[in-house]
């Protein structure tokens, strides 16, 4: 049993620098000293975070690039057992509403939460991981370390790290996971949320003996549970919402609770209020327009009944250019096409793609100029696409 609840890597090993760095098409000198720059590669900032204060690093366009070719040409031979859930994006996707649909009818949940996770992981820890999972040499393992950390720790912000975290605790995660299985319970991890559900009452002993041994593997590692965000939650007490990943399981399946789903609704209000009194027309505009409406694509997804009548409602006021608007897109495309050659880079196929948004935009009220601008950009259409440059 405990088998099927490993990480596997079923991609080729990588047997030598030379060899990494053709499989990322790059230069095996270049790699090496793009891995040496460190802190040059990132711009580092503070941002806040569901409240809080987060410094996040984001990797520069040429880290960015190998580090997606890292995760389309070696992690996407990873096979990963059901218990994760985050930052996978292959055929069987998973994200924070796959986590919580897995504790779909559970009667009790213990939610736990790995206190500064990111941080936490070392450069040490991701060498292990190429070395044993990967079975990568050393000083394979080595560079590619050094190409996904930052300053000691793993970087929030950079497109490798969500995947690593899922690695990182390959060699004992498996074995808890079988185990809660085997006594009943369902086991999953989203980054930093832990989950242990069961179907049936447990004793106030038998949650004690769960979060003991969760917090033991994560000390093995040397990461911790966060003491004040480990919870009990019953499903027969609605007092207290079965929430996990921030979905809410009383009723059985994972839903939005009332309070967001009442604040999604004032803001599709708010909106329409805008639109009529100041028209559809403003940047402003067109940015919470487009927030909302994706709170409204979630509130779809959970099959809440009033999704269809917000969605509708939005319907009615999509974000449009008055004449000034029509003519400025007007004049950005036709300076594209006039002057911009296609290089096959990351900027030119960024800014055809948003010009190209522009014109869907533009078709809404002034369909004759669409169809004739989006002509002028069919000329200078992309050779390439960002997916296959990251592929």
């Amino acid at each position: 049993m405990a088998g099927s609840h490993k990480i596997y890597y079923a991609g080729i090993p990588i047997g030598s620098v030379a060899t990494l760095a053709k499989t990322l098409d790059i230069t095996e000198n270049r790699l090496v000293n793009l891995a040496a720059r460190g802190q040059k590669n990132y711009l580092v900032f503070d941002k806040i975070v569901k409240g809080k204060n987060r410094e996040l690093a984001e990797p520069y366009l040429e880290l960015k690039v190998i580090q997606k070719r890292i995760l389309s040409r070696i992690f996407c031979h990873l096979k990963y057992p059901a218990y994760l859930h985050g930052g996978i994006k292959a055929s069987d996707s998973r994200d924070f509403y796959t986590n919580a649909n897995s504790h779909r009818n559970a009667e009790v949940a213990i939610m736990m939460d790995i206190k500064g996770f990111f941080p936490a992981i070392t450069p040490e820890l991701v060498e292990k991981t190429f070395l044993l999972l990967f079975k990568f040499p050393p000083k394979v393992s080595n560079l590619l370390a050094k190409l996904t950390t930052l300053n000691g720790q793993l970087p929030q912000g950079a497109p490798t790290s969500s995947v690593i975290s899922n690695l990182v605790m390959f060699e004992d995660e498996y074995k808890i996971a079988s185990s809660f299985e085997a006594q009943g319970y369902i086991y999953t991890r989203l980054i930093d949320d832990i989950t242990v559900s069961s179907k049936k009452l447990i004793s106030n002993e038998r949650v004690t003996k769960v979060v003991t041994r969760v917090a033991a593997m994560l000390s093995s590692y040397n990461f911790h549970l966060h003491p004040k965000k480990t919870h009990v939650r019953s499903r027969s007490n609605p007092a207290e919402l079965m929430s996990v990943t921030g979905l809410w399981l009383n009723r059985g399946t994972p839903k939005l609770e009332k309070k967001k789903r009442l604040a999604i609704s004032a803001e599709v209000v708010n909106v329409r209020r805008k639109a009529q009194q100041f028209g559809r027309f403003s940047d402003n505009y067109h940015n919470e327009y487009n927030s909302v409406s994706g709170k409204v694509a979630l509130l779809q997804r959970l099959k809440h009944s009033r999704a269809l009548r917000l969605r509708s409602l939005l319907n009615g006021i999509e974000p449009i250019y008055d004449d000034r608007g029509v003519a400025k897109i007007s004049n950005l495309v036709e300076k594209f096409c006039r002057r911009a050659r296609d290089t096959g880079t990351i900027g030119y196929i960024k800014k055809y793609y948003n010009l190209q948004h522009n014109v869907a935009v533009v078709k809404r009220t002034h369909a004759t100029v669409a169809k004739k601008l989006q002509n002028a950009l069919n000329k200078k259409r992309p050779g390439k696409t960002l997916r296959s440059i990251y592929a």
